[in-house]
């Protein structure tokens, strides 16, 4: 078999680099990448972060501008200033509004590489008024807020990170989503909120976009509404094919393993829950495996699941399922039906208690040792070949080509199928 070694030795050194700890205070523009597609910036260091937020509350947008997370990073429990500011406000006398956030409107790749030991308690200063009064409720999260042409995607926040902040709209991702998209990400850490809070995302509106990812952290909101993904989502949000498997509480109403409330003409479709939710029931609203209070039936639901005996609640829009149910093939292709990507897989590594996993979940990135690869598979940069036909998917489960003799057409991290053999993660240059 020929050997390729198609991974540089500065990308194998760039894989196995230790996380980073941050000082609190330390600041440093990045270095490497020109902002394109082909050529992010490449956030290298925790204090690469912190100048990427301090510019972001300046005022500077990076629209169109791309950005890619190289290592894991240890933010080292020290308070991280949100990235961004939601400031948007309308007047109820005037009927004005007046959006004076601070937004990143460009693409930010994680790299599914981990944030951990973040730390967020406060909120940025986000001021409106209503009828005359100062109101306070900006995103908190570690991007405060997105808008249309905002991408955020393959972030990973670590089971020692605390987002805690009172009376703000709080997530661990994104605070609040003026649109946008956010996908293949997963929150590990604790989120704490006062009044609006999810997993991953605090409130959605506007067209924004949250599909595949997951929340396996714990959900604690005091006042209303708690959700495993989102806390509230309204105008036209989608939610595709998402699960939660973290303790979903709120001290009230509103409580939903993927939602906590749906307004308007909003989507859930394809979502599975196995965490516990747990609320008040009273006249107001009854907790939900899925969507805690879905307003008058306008969001529209479909291939949604639940197993009753870890939620410990029911869900009149979704199925109850058990959990040796949940673990058989058949749930795969259950979750997977009407999708336009293969986004569900077997938890073949166990690294989802035996629920169905994420594909992007499931594979190791190949390093130069194993790039001599199994199955007869010759790699030559972009240029791959095989006795076997070939599937090739990129990280949301598209397929990318088939084929014996394929190119890629850019560099990028992969997924190959071959029959008989297991699938394997390859950085492409």
């Amino acid at each position: 078999m020929k050997k390729f070694y198609f991974l540089s030795l500065m990308f194998a050194l760039a894989l196995q680099a230790t996380a980073q700890v941050w000082d609190g205070v330390t600041s440093q523009v990045w270095t490497r990448g020109e902002g394109s597609q082909s050529n992010p910036y490449l956030i290298e260091t925790p204090a690469h972060l912190a100048y990427f937020s301090a510019s972001i509350g300046r005022g500077e947008a990076y629209a169109g501008k791309y950005f890619r997370l190289v290592n894991d990073l240890n933010m080292g429990d020290k308070e991280f200033p949100v990235i961004g500011k939601y400031n948007k406000s309308t007047d109820s006398q005037t009927q004005v509004t007046v959006d004076s956030s601070f937004y990143f409107k460009g693409t930010f790749d994680g790299n599914h590489k981990t944030i951990d030991h973040l730390l967020i308690t406060k909120a940025p200063a986000a001021t409106g008024s209503i009828a005359g009064q100062a109101l306070s409720l900006g995103g908190v999260a570690l991007f405060a807020c997105s808008t249309e042409g905002t991408v955020i995607k393959n972030v990973t926040i670590g089971a020692n990170s605390m987002i805690n902040v009172d009376g703000e709209v709080v997530g661990s991702i994104i605070g609040k989503m003026e649109g946008g998209l956010l996908e293949n990400c997963v929150n590990l850490g604790t989120v704490k909120a006062g009044t609006i809070g999810g997993g991953l995302v605090g409130a959605t509106t506007d067209g924004s976009i949250i599909r595949y990812c997951a929340n396996k952290g714990v959900v604690t909101v005091a006042g209303m509404v708690a959700g495993g993904i989102v806390g509230q989502i309204e105008k036209g949000t989608t939610i595709l094919a998402c699960y939660n498997a973290g303790a979903v509480t709120s001290g009230y109403v509103y409580c939903g393993g993927i939602v906590g409330v749906t307004y308007d003409n909003s989507v859930v479709k394809n979502c599975y829950n196995t965490g516990k939710v747990t609320a008040v029931k009273n006249f107001l609203s009854t907790p939900h495996a899925i969507i805690g209070d879905n307003d008058a039936g306008k969001t529209t639901t479909a291939d949604n699941y639940y197993v009753a005996a870890l939620s410990g609640v029911e869900e009149p829009l979704a199925t109850a399922v058990t959990e040796a149910e949940f673990k058989s093939n058949d749930m795969i292709e259950k979750l997977n039906k009407n999708l336009d990507a293969t986004v569900f897989v077997a938890d073949s590594k166990n690294k989802n208690g035996g629920f169905p996993a994420f594909a992007w979940e499931q594979s190791e990135v190949t390093g130069i040792a194993a790039a001599q690869i199994q199955a007869n598979i010759e790699l030559n940069g972009r240029n791959i070949s095989s006795s076997q036909l070939l599937t090739i998917y990129d990280l949301s489960g598209h397929v990318v080509v088939k084929g014996n003799n394929v190119t890629l057409p850019e560099g990028g991290i992969y997924l190959i199928s071959a029959p008989q053999q297991p699938t394997m993660k390859v950085l492409v240059k």
